[in-house]
């Protein structure tokens, strides 16, 4: 119990004074001048802007409180995945050299994988009591500007950046429920407490409790809480819908497709066209970084209705025969053949048949009139028998540009008859497919590829996100090509174009 606490304060309100700045005083205000006696009342007050209607608190207060409530969020306090997964491991590392730290994992919408993100949300497992040793000590690590909210269970800490790292605390009787609690989503735990609730179970941070006798039943991991309530595990990933929660009951929830599982990267760019590297660099780098790729697949991009940046036709050759020197040295066929043609605004592409039928792979991307319904247009390219895969599908631009209109119940339709396989594109501004058209698609009967469409070495990190955005669409590995082998791949090739052929007779 606080020592700070004032009877006149409801319950749930009272982790509140462990605000800096906020008195029992100036809480007693906030409640009786805006007639809020819960979270819930106080979230909806401050998201409505009244309060600045009470006096009583400085403009610094408003701020802190409407950050612990988590509805002082707009868009351009959002981050890119990737810059939240990057500082996210950053404060894990600094925090796991803590003597009083246990173990730490993320939590919240990063470790569900969304592909924005608000704040960075993490759980520490702690040891002993000394919690001012440990709040003195984050305080003045690297990645702290400033602590807003101190409280022994959690702690709130401005980054640099402005975001903020909400830090629960726990021991390790708790730390599993408290890990399940604060990864989310809140409308994935309602319905799980709805459905514990059902069973004669209360479930909270604290863990899983028989609701006629309070007695502590779970939890220590995840694992036991899932257990307990008879169902599959969900991974972070999946955490947001009733129908996740339909299928781990029914014990049909599939395995999630892993990074470990994919045979190679099918979508890099060369300083053939706009890439930064020389293929033979890219090829020894990912031969070496990573060894269970059996394959790499350059696809610079190549036109005949454009220049600069791009493989004319007339140099196609040529990179051919740079790519078969690179598979020399290495002793076997690694690096695959590939192009990534644009498709123009009547559908057609900008390589002809007869060019497009001596690469390895080809993938179709639409690169211009971005706010038209561009149906037409993927239809057309999945047409194509050359066409392998649709670059980048939907067109988006996290932050910057919308998909652009498309019907696509029309084109995975098509895409799945013709086995034209849709991409999921890792780059962190895009993540396209999404994971709702990610889960339309598969459902579909489409293939889908993971790549990193990477330009430099640096960017082929990027499948993480990759994999991660399979996953938040419910892939297994048989979903995702690129976990089969190059016969597999030919196979694939194959069916579209016996399929295209037989459709033409």
């Amino acid at each position: 119990m606080k020592s700070h606490m004032n009877n006149t304060i409801p319950d749930s309100l009272a982790d509140l004074l462990d605000i800096r700045g906020i008195t029992t005083s100036k809480l007693n205000t906030v409640c009786r001048e805006l007639e809020v006696g819960n979270l819930r009342q106080l979230s909806t007050a401050a998201a409505m802007e009244q309060l600045e209607n009470v006096p009583a608190l400085s403009p610094e207060d408003r701020k802190n409180i409407k950050r612990y409530l988590k509805v002082d969020k707009d868009a351009d306090q959002r981050i890119l995945l990737w810059d939240a997964l990057l500082q996210g491991r950053e404060i894990l590392r600094a925090l796991r050299t803590l003597p009083e730290v246990e173990k730490a994992s993320l939590a919240g919408s990063l470790r569900r994988g969304k592909d924005t993100i608000g704040d960075v949300d993490i759980v520490v497992q702690v040891k002993g009591r000394d919690y001012k040793k440990l709040l003195y000590k984050i305080e003045r690590m690297p990645f702290s500007e400033r602590i807003i909210t101190a409280g022994r269970n959690r702690i709130c800490v401005v980054l640099h950046n402005q975001l903020l790292a909400f830090i629960y605390l726990a021991d390790e009787q708790h730390f599993g429920a408290a890990l399940w609690y604060y990864t989310g989503s809140k409308s994935y735990n309602a319905l799980i407490e709805h459905m514990a609730a059902d069973k004669g179970y209360r479930i909270d941070p604290l863990g899983l409790y028989d609701r006629k006798t309070n007695k502590y039943l779970a939890t220590k991991t995840e694992e036991d809480i899932f257990n307990y309530l008879e169902m599959d595990f969900i991974p972070p990933e999946l955490r947001e819908e009733q129908y996740v929660i339909d299928k781990a009951i029914a014990h049909k929830l599939p395995p999630l497709v892993t990074f470990d599982q994919l045979k190679g990267d099918m979508q890099l760019h060369s300083d053939w066209s706009d890439g930064e590297g020389s293929i033979e660099h890219m090829a020894r780098y990912i031969f070496n970084v990573f060894p269970h790729y059996q394959y790499i697949v350059i696809t610079d991009h190549a036109s005949a209705n454009r220049t600069g940046h791009v493989l004319e036709p007339g140099s196609i050759y040529l990179q051919a025969a740079e790519i078969n020197r690179v598979n020399d040295i290495l002793g076997f066929d690694y690096v695959k053949k590939g192009v990534e043609v644009d498709i123009l605004e009547n559908g057609e592409l900008s390589l002809p048949d007869e060019l497009l039928q001596g690469f390895d792979w080809v993938i179709a991307s639409v690169h211009s009139q971005f706010a038209r319904d561009n149906t037409s247009r993927l239809l057309k390219a999945c047409e194509n028998p050359y066409v392998h895969c649709i670059g980048h599908p939907s067109g988006r631009i996290i932050g910057s540009r919308n998909p652009y209109p498309v019907n696509w119940d029309l084109v995975f339709d098509l895409a799945a008859a013709t086995s034209t396989a849709m991409e999921i594109n890792a780059r962190p501004n895009r993540l396209d497919l999404n994971d709702s058209l990610i889960r339309k698609a598969i459902t579909a009967g489409v293939k889908l590829v993971i790549n990193t469409d990477a330009h430099n070495l640096t960017q082929l990190d990027f499948i993480q996100l990759g994999v991660w955005m399979a996953r938040k669409g419910g892939c297994s590995n048989t979903d995702i090509l690129n976990t089969l082998n190059w016969k597999e791949i030919e196979k694939f090739k194959n069916r579209k174009l016996s399929s295209i052929k037989k459709d033409h007779r």
